[in-house]
């Protein structure tokens, strides 16, 4: 058997264990286990090898006597050039032939932004009955139809916002300042789309029925 460089995955250095040949005198064979094998790592220019700890999750067997080795890149521990040894551990398998691979180990790039800061407004309301009566229990819905901006690439999802009325058919519901919401009550056979304003003062509410 012989290892070769698959392919060069960011982070992830995949490596195949195979025959280049059918008629070796040592074919491969099924069920290979990750103690039969050997891989050790170094930096280019370096002198002592790293022995990398295998386990069954590395070492995949993919079939016609086909291994693959996956090492990710906190298993490396490394990012540029790397020098890979893959041997077979004596007496214990059919021999792999030493091989001494090179390869451009690359650790991913994180592309998560930051959490943008997002300005809300707390809108309030209060439902009673014909008889004023609170309206305990009903649902009340914004859902966002347009953003009133776009944060450092970051779009902002059309998600509904949900509350319920309290025993006193109160409710809150903070949504997104500037945002273009859908606020819909059935209980009050209620629908409106509105821009939501812009507290009257930091952390005041507005009432969603005096929005004009």
């Amino acid at each position: 058997m012989t290892a070769q460089l698959l392919q060069g995955r960011p982070g992830v250095l995949d490596l195949v264990l195979r025959s280049d040949d059918a008629a070796r005198l040592y074919p491969p064979r099924a069920g290979l286990s990750a103690d039969e094998v050997r891989c050790q790592i170094k930096r280019p220019g370096a002198t002592a090898w790293v022995e990398v700890p295998l386990d069954p999750a590395i070492l995949r067997e993919v079939g016609n006597g086909a291994y693959l080795l996956s090492l990710d890149a906190p298993l490396l521990d490394v990012s540029g050039p790397l020098l890979a040894l893959v041997t077979g551990r004596p007496g214990l398998v059919s021999p792999i032939l030493p091989t001494l691979l090179e390869a451009e180990v690359v650790v991913p790039r994180d592309f998560h932004a930051p959490r943008p800061h997002l300005e809300r407004t707390l809108v309030v309301g209060q439902l009673v009955g014909l008889h004023s009566r609170p309206l305990a229990g009903a649902t009340i819905a914004a859902t966002l139809l347009q953003a009133p901006l776009l944060l450092g690439g970051v779009a902002v999802a059309g998600d509904a916002v949900l509350a319920a009325s309290d025993e006193d058919g109160c409710f809150e519901l903070p949504l997104l300042t500037g945002a273009t919401v859908d606020v819909q009550i059935a209980a009050a056979r209620y629908r409106r789309t509105l821009v939501v304003p812009p507290p009257p003062a930091p952390g005041a509410p507005v009432r969603l029925f005096s929005i004009p």
